[in-house]
């Protein structure tokens, strides 16, 4: 069947990547800090197998892509992931599950990356968020200041730089070009940064243009502004502490 442009975005929207051939799809499955138990990953296996080429792929972002299936299929593939409570989605103009390290089980971490992730998918992917933004929103989590995970490409980025107390980086962009997001002054902990971390997508949902980048937005009103809005006082104020 012939799909039009709007129904190829809605599908997209809920995590199925339309191919060039106008017949197959890929299925984006999201695995929460990337990590997933023994069942989780057999139903993927029989998924694959049974709806596509039985194969799959990992993605950059710690989840799963399965390629090669078939439109008439799609319902079938979620029904039967949700059997074992996995999800399709992270995808379309809003906020997406954090990406994040394995500090939780790395020696250089200052904190528990995966519990801060599931904290980040509950309250902002799966919550009020959902709602459509000016764009993606992403959020990265790094364990230290080795930053595997590239917290500085983030929308937002929180990077552990002290037992539970993490910098925050706001405004980087990985894509067709990168922009390096700038750090907040100070460290937070885990609590305030979550606190940030809303008022960021607050101010981008309120102030950011149909189609921009939270960098394009913070490029276009200005760091100092941004930052002063986000930490509740004037970044200055920071170098007299």
């Amino acid at each position: 069947m012939e799909l039009t442009d709007a129904e190829k975005k809605s599908l997209k929207g809920q995590g199925y990547i339309a191919y060039k051939d106008g017949v197959h799809f890929s299925c984006r499955v999201l695995i929460s800090a990337g990590k997933m138990n023994a069942r989780e990953a057999r139903k993927i296996t029989d998924v694959c197998e049974k709806y596509g080429k039985g194969s799959f792929t990992l993605t950059q972002r710690l989840n799963v892509e399965i390629p090669w299936i078939q439109y008439q299929d799609l319902d079938n593939v979620k029904r039967e992931l949700m059997e074992v409570g996995l999800a399709i989605g992270g995808t379309g103009m809003r906020a997406r599950p954090a990406h994040t390290c394995k500090g939780s089980v790395c020696q250089m971490s200052f904190f528990n990356t995966e519990d801060a992730a599931q904290v980040i998918d509950e309250r902002f992917y799966k919550g009020q968020y959902h709602e459509l933004l000016p764009n993606k929103f992403r959020i990265i989590v790094s364990g230290c200041s080795n930053g595997c995970s590239k917290p500085h490409l983030g929308c937002i980025g929180l990077q552990g730089r002290k037992p539970d107390q993490v910098a925050i980086s706001i405004g980087g962009k990985f894509g067709k070009d990168h922009v390096i997001g700038r750090e907040l002054p100070g460290l937070y902990s885990m609590s305030e940064a979550l606190d940030i971390v809303e008022k960021a997508m607050t101010y981008y949902r309120e102030n950011g243009i149909t189609g921009e980048r939270f960098a394009k937005t913070i490029e276009r009103i200005g760091f100092e502004t941004v930052g002063s809005f986000l930490t509740g006082r004037a970044l200055s104020e920071f170098n007299n502490m």
